[in-house]
């Protein structure tokens, strides 16, 4: 920070030292006390007085002469950039050859004899005559000529102003901080960051450097020169703007020999920017459009107006789309999660990478669709949001609801009509506007799109078909049932969780011979009466009936046909035993027979080589027979005397 000494400020501010001191010791200026002879005080004290403190006049004539006392260095003179002729513009090259014919006729003109000077005077006059636009001299000439010798043809073009040394209104360095400043997402205007930049100028001290700034339109011009757009584009709204309105962007071929109708559509949601009337509630709602186009053609094949974008809502816009034109070969959507229901297209990039759950096949590879997602964020690989800005420009803009896609487009008059959906479009009605618009105006307008050549989508689309593939109801209704994850049957069956809620199913050949076995379900949403039911190799097994559960309070007759149902499955039971156990009886009978006739045929009596006799103790041997011990037994004595006995 620079300081000014009291005589100093006195003799800028035009007064007395003496005056100076009265207004510091009364606090109308700022000033620093010290100890020294710096000039201007008594006793041994002295003041120093901040130059940001001084009065705006004394600053610029403290400034001025600065500048005099310490004179800027001299500018060094703009060098000469080299040039091709490619890199000249138009009137640069013309420039050129102007000069090296008029420096031609000149060298021609002074070979012609004669004293030089005045041949050159000659020249002069003549060449001026033949171009009186320009002004001539013999010194001018002779400079274009060592010029063209020494440097080429690019310094015979006038470079005045064209050099990138010429003085700066705002200086580098201001310039870098502003730059910092406005080079934000936060999007701070021309004039707030000249004022950041002003700040950051007095906490460093350099106002008698920078201070005072250009003007704001200085500023501007200096962002449009120094800065490239993409990078302000870049740096103030996000990677998203830039890729959408600076990046070069890929084009797409749209020739007939390229693609055909049916090859691709393409799929989204679009929020209707309009109030109507839900005729349940009487409530103000906005709706949703989930649709799929065609695009080779850009016409609308399928489309669902409902209260919430979700999967079945895609579906039934497909589904509708299907019937009336066939099934697309491939389909390409956003990341949205109606479209990657694992039942639909896939989980895409959300399927865990290391699964052992058996994922069943889903409805578009029933279909036999090819299912592709857009890169995240990049709305430019779908048409059809161009599409849908063409209904709000052209169909919701019709309304008396309409709200405008952003606070600044929404119309006056909601302000007056406020939410009181009495003012505002049924939704059966708005239902039918719409089903009434796409097909009779919009995919009947034509336009001049790649591909289009002044034909409407209904015309691209019937000129391009080429393959139509086709399906029975009956087999649409098959192949587009919606599927549930992996579970066990149980003892109550199988189970479809729908909105929080488990609907139970069952019936007697699901229980029987499939209990514990992993199977998953596939439904109709239109109809929840039944479902089919699959193992893990994707084979049908059997339907399954809804279970209805009875309440406390049913009636005789619910309990008695619930009570059937329970005997009949007790008498497949009870039949299923009485076969196997007839055959068990069988069985044993067999064995029987078996075991007697191995009796019957006996077998080959074993001869052992050795035959070795275990004896008995003594003592207890002797007890048994009623005789004395002995050390040995003699059997035949023992023998003898049981007959004996006996005999007696």
């Amino acid at each position: 920070m620079e300081y000014l000494t009291v005589p100093e400020y006195a003799e800028l501010r035009g007064c007395s030292r003496q005056n100076v001191l009265t207004l510091i010791k009364n606090g109308k200026l700022v000033a620093e006390k010290t100890e020294g002879a710096l000039g201007g005080g008594t006793g041994g004290i002295s003041y120093r007085i901040p130059l940001a403190a001084c009065e705006p006049k004394v600053q610029k004539k403290y400034i001025n002469r600065q500048k005099k006392l310490n004179p800027p260095p001299p500018e060094p003179k703009p060098k000469l950039q080299a040039v091709t002729l490619e890199e000249m513009s138009r009137e640069e090259r013309q420039e050129v050859a102007k000069w090296k014919n008029i420096l031609d006729e000149w060298k021609e003109y002074r070979e012609m004899g004669g004293p030089k000077k005045e041949r050159d005077e000659e020249f002069v006059d003549y060449i001026s005559k033949k171009y009186p636009e320009f002004h001539f001299s013999v010194r001018i000439l002779q400079r274009q000529a060592q010029a063209l010798r020494e440097q080429g043809e690019a310094a015979l073009i006038d470079r005045r102003g064209k050099h990138k040394n010429h003085h700066r209104a705002i200086p580098p360095e201001v310039f870098d901080i502003f730059s910092s400043y406005y080079l934000d997402e936060s999007q701070k205007t021309v004039a707030k960051c000249m004022r950041m930049t002003e700040t950051w100028i007095r906490h460093e001290g350099k106002e008698a450097e920078y201070l005072p700034l250009a003007a704001s339109n200085t500023f501007t011009r200096e962002i449009m020169r120094s800065i490239p757009p993409a990078v302000v584009v870049y740096c103030r709204q996000g990677e998203k703007a830039l890729k959408d309105k600076m990046l070069p962007f890929i084009r797409r071929k749209y020739d007939e020999a390229d693609f055909y109708s049916n090859d691709i559509w393409v799929c989204d949601n679009h929020t209707f920017d309009v109030f109507v009337n839900d005729g349940e509630h009487k409530k103000p709602v906005r709706v949703y459009l989930t649709a799929f186009q065609d695009v080779r053609s850009r016409k609308f094949m399928g489309w669902y107006v409902t209260m919430n974008p979700c999967s079945d809502a895609t579906l039934i816009a497909l589904r509708r789309g299907i019937e009336k034109y066939g099934i697309p070969k491939q389909i390409l959507s956003d990341n949205g999660r109606e479209f990657l229901t694992f039942d639909i297209g896939g989980r895409g990039f959300r399927k865990a990478a290391a699964t052992t759950e058996h994922e069943a096949p889903t409805i578009l590879d029933n279909l036999g669709i090819e299912f592709r997602t857009a890169m995240v964020r990049n709305a430019r690989a779908k048409i059809i949001e161009r599409a849908f800005r063409d209904v709000k420009e052209d169909f919701s803009r019709m309304f008396e609801g309409y709200t405008g896609g952003t606070i600044m487009e929404r119309p006056e008059r909601l302000k007056k009509t406020g939410k009181d959906a009495e003012n505002f479009t049924m939704l059966p009605e708005f239902v039918q506007f719409v089903d009434k618009y796409i097909e009779g105006i919009f995919n009947k307008h034509k336009h001049n799109g790649v591909g289009m050549r002044e034909r409407n989508p209904d015309q691209v689309y019937a000129d391009c078909l080429v393959e139509k593939r086709v399906a029975t109801t009956d087999q649409l209704n098959l192949m587009m049932l919606r599927n549930t994850r992996m579970q066990k049957v149980g003892r109550e069956g199988v189970f479809l969780k729908l909105h929080g809620q488990k609907i139970p199913y069952n019936s007697q050949e699901l229980n029987f011979y499939h209990f514990g076995e992993k199977v998953y379900l596939r439904y109709d949403p239109d109809n929840l009466q039944e479902v089919r039911v699959y193992d893990e190799q994707d084979r049908f097994l059997c339907t399954a009936a809804q279970v209805a559960s009875l309440s406390y309070f049913a009636k005789k007759e619910e309990v008695a046909a619930a009570m059937k149902e329970q005997r009949k499955y007790e008498r497949t039971v009870k039949e299923w035993k009485e076969q196997n156990v007839k055959q068990a009886q069988n069985e044993l009978e067999l064995l029987m027979w078996e075991a007697e006739q191995n009796q019957e045929e006996g077998g080959e009596q074993p001869n052992a080589k050795i035959i070795e006799l275990k004896q008995a103790q003594e003592k207890r041997l002797a007890q048994a027979v009623g005789g004395e011990q002995a050390e040995s037994i003699d059997y035949t004595d023992a023998v003898r005397r049981l007959r004996e006995a006996k005999e007696g």
